[in-house]
């Protein structure tokens, strides 16, 4: 354990920024320019983002992840019980009116909308027309009544073909069952353990934890701004590192989990997920030149002269754009050359 430990130390100087970046970068030519869906897997992360968009999207911090997804583990005895799982999920499951529905047939002269349910998708749902009707009226403030043939009508007494029209389409989007941007949520099963789990294609993480069943000591996310929001920065962080080594090894490439840590460490050492570009980390640099030779190279120079800023030349970027050696490796090294001569005339004088 002593020579592991002194083997993963890492020397003073070392230029542990450009190995990282070297690291990350050179395998990331050769990614895959494109999202997969694995045919015959019964899971939402068979269609998540993958390859170089993911990479992409989590190294540019973007705040609305393409692929939202949360992992949702149970209490141990939910976890065992199939229909106790099962339910959990249905309460989590987002459902809008959208989602249970076939069409909206809308009377402008009359200010009535009839809504024509899905019997299958209701009856999957575990829903009543009523029960849909009631959620519709205190959604959106107007009379409902369920119809013939279990279809739902709403009297919006308006008979402004603009406004009625406004209010279908805010009855299409009202959330009728669940949790509010949990997405859909399926129960799957752990091979090795066995246990049953609930995948959803959301990233309402912080009403998640407050379901019955539902143990939050083990709820994931892969949206990094979620976990910021729900469980601070260091969540924020595993989640950044943990999603990047992942893409990285669906692809069977192979980069040190210290590389990778490193990005998730710089992206969120400020408190705040800062993004990799102009506009998060580079833009945050204190020195003029190294910012001048990213981007907007000429936009930076003339507002460093106009309001009279100073670098102080301490970063590697400015340095090498000047030709001046770096701080890193020897460079780190500073020497001092005695003076014989003048170190045997102080003697002389001394005696």
């Amino acid at each position: 354990m002593q020579n592991k430990r002194v083997n993963l130390e890492v020397q003073p100087g070392e230029p542990v920024g450009m190995v990282a970046a070297q690291s990350l970068g050179e395998p990331g030519t050769q990614m895959v320019l494109g999202t997969f869906h694995f045919a015959g897997i019964a899971s939402y992360a068979a269609i998540a983002t993958s390859g170089l968009p993911r990479i992409i999207e989590l190294l540019d911090a973007k705040k609305a992840p393409s692929s939202p997804l949360m992992r949702i583990m149970l209490k141990e005895s939910y976890a065992k019980s199939f229909p106790k799982a099962e339910e959990t999920a249905k309460r989590i499951s987002e459902i809008r009116l959208r989602d249970i529905m076939r069409r909206m047939v809308e009377n402008f002269a009359k200010g009535r909308i009839l809504v024509i349910l899905n019997q299958q998708a209701m009856q999957i749902a575990e829903l009543t027309p009523g029960q849909v009707s009631a959620k519709l009226a205190k959604q959106l403030g107007v009379e409902a009544r369920v119809g013939e043939h279990g279809n739902v009508i709403l009297h919006t007494h308006i008979k402004n073909l603009k406004e009625v029209r406004a209010i279908a389409v805010r009855a299409a989007k009202t959330l009728i069952n669940g949790i509010e941007g949990a997405g859909r949520a399926m129960v799957s099963q752990d091979e090795k353990t066995g246990e049953f789990y609930i995948d959803a294609t959301g990233n309402g993480i912080d009403a998640v934890l407050d379901v019955e069943g539902v143990d939050p000591t083990r709820v994931y996310t892969n949206d990094a701004f979620a976990a910021y929001r729900v469980f601070g920065i260091e969540a924020a962080r595993n989640v950044l590192a943990s999603e990047v080594a992942k893409t990285l090894k669906d692809q069977d490439i192979t980069v040190s989990d210290r590389h990778i840590t490193l990005v998730a460490d710089a992206m969120t050492a400020s408190g705040t997920i800062k993004s990799i570009g102009r506009h998060g980390l580079v833009g945050s640099k204190e020195s003029v030149f190294a910012k001048a030779a990213f981007e907007e190279t000429v936009k930076h120079l003339i507002n460093a002269a106009a309001f009279g800023q100073s670098d102080y030349m301490r970063g590697v970027t400015e340095n090498i754009l000047i030709g001046k050696q770096i701080p890193l490796g020897t460079g780190v090294v500073k020497l001092t050359i005695k003076n014989t001569q003048e170190h045997a005339k102080g003697r002389k004088e001394k005696e």
